[in-house]
C-alpha cells in the first residue's frame, strides 16, 4: 500500500480522485477524507466517489444509494442517523441562518427526519421561514460549512424561556369544530386546533388569524376572532413554558379547509365528538372553555 500522496498522485492521474466539501482530494479507494475523516459513498451506476456531504452524485445526479441510509450489513460505517446529522448540521428548530447562494437569513420551523422507505426521495425535510419576504419552504436542503453561517440559536434545553403561540376553535352554525392533524412534532398524527407561534412584532389576534389561513385556508378578519382565555399551566407544552391565546371564530356554513404548511389533514368534526376524543396538548381544555360560551356558560365579552 502506498502513501496517500502517491495514492493520490496516482488518483490524479486516472481522474479518480475525489474531492471532498472541507476541500481536500482523496484516492477512490479511500471511504474517508483524508483531512477531515467524513465517510465517501460510491456511485453505483457511474462509479464516482461523493463526499456524504453530498445526497446526488456530482457527476451522473443518482441519489445517495439507500445502503448508506443505515445498512451496516453492505460494510458502510454511517447509520442513517448519523447521515442525517451531517445534513442537517447545527441547524435547530427556532434557530437563524443565513445560505450564502440563497443570500437571505432564514428561521427553521421544522425538522423532519424521516426515515421514509427505500427508494423514496427525499428521505427527510426542513421547513424554514425566509425573513426577507417571509416565504416558507420545505426541502432537503443539506447543512454546507463552505456557505451556510449560524446567526442565532435558541437557548439550549431552557425550559424557562416563555413561548408564545395562538390557537383558533372556529366553529360553523352546524356545530362542528374545525381540527389538523399535526405534522411535526410534538404529537405528530395527533389532532388540534389550528395555531402557531407568533412572529416578531405581531399579536396574538393577528398571529391566530394568520395561523388558520396557513394552516386551513380558512379566512377570518383578526378583528371577528373572540378571545377565549390564556393557557399558560407549567407542563401544557413538552417542549417548555408556552403561553397560548385561543380565539373562538364562527364560520359561515360549508366552509372549505384544505390542509397546508403544518397541518398534515384537516376535518370538521362535531364539537361534542371531538370532546370525546383526545387532542394535543390542552387544546381539549380550550374546546370545553369554548363549548361553554357557545351554549351560554358564560359570557361572551
Amino acid at each position: 500500500m502506498g502513501t496517500y500522496e502517491t495514492d493520490l498522485a496516482a488518483a490524479k492521474r486516472s481522474r479518480t480522485a475525489w474531492g471532498c466539501t472541507c476541500g481536500a482530494d482523496n484516492p477512490a479507494t479511500y471511504d474517508a477524507c483524508h483531512d477531515c475523516d467524513r465517510p465517501s459513498w460510491p456511485c453505483a451506476p457511474c462509479g464516482t466517489v461523493n463526499t456524504t456531504g453530498r445526497s446526488d452524485c456530482d457527476e451522473c445526479g443518482t441519489s445517495m444509494p439507500a445502503e448508506l441510509l443505515g445498512d451496516r450489513s453492505e460494510g458502510f460505517e454511517m447509520t442513517y442517523e448519523e447521515w442525517i446529522a451531517t445534513q442537517v448540521g447545527p441547524r435547530v428548530v427556532g434557530g437563524r441562518y443565513r445560505h450564502s447562494d440563497a443570500g437571505g437569513t432564514y428561521e427553521v420551523l421544522a425538522i423532519e427526519r424521516g426515515p421514509r422507505p427505500i427508494d423514496v426521495w427525499p428521505v427527510w425535510d426542513i421547513t424554514v421561514r425566509f425573513e426577507r419576504d417571509g416565504r416558507k419552504n420545505t426541502h432537503c436542503t443539506g447543512w454546507d460549512a463552505r456557505r451556510d453561517t449560524v446567526v442565532a440559536q435558541p437557548p439550549a434545553d431552557d425550559k424557562s424561556t416563555w413561548r408564545y403561540t395562538a390557537d383558533v376553535v372556529a366553529v360553523d352554525p352546524d356545530g362542528r369544530v374545525l381540527l389538523i392533524e399535526r405534522r411535526w412534532e410534538p404529537f405528530t398524527g395527533s389532532w388540534a386546533l389550528p395555531g402557531g407561534h407568533l412572529d416578531e412584532g405581531e399579536d396574538s389576534q393577528d398571529a391566530a388569524a394568520r395561523e388558520l389561513a396557513e394552516e386551513t385556508g380558512v379566512l377570518v378578519p383578526a378583528a371577528d376572532l373572540t378571545l377565549i382565555g390564556t393557557y399558560d399551566a407549567p407542563g401544557r407544552d413538552p417542549r417548555g413554558r408556552y403561553s397560548t391565546d385561543a380565539y373562538l371564530a364562527r364560520v359561515p356554513a360549508g366552509t372549505v379547509a384544505v390542509a397546508d404548511d403544518d397541518a398534515a389533514s384537516v376535518r370538521w368534526v362535531k364539537l361534542s365528538t371531538a370532546l370525546d376524543g383526545a387532542l394535543a396538548f390542552d387544546h381539549a381544555d380550550i374546546l370545553r372553555a369554548a363549548n361553554r360560551r357557545l351554549t351560554g356558560g358564560e359570557p361572551s365579552c
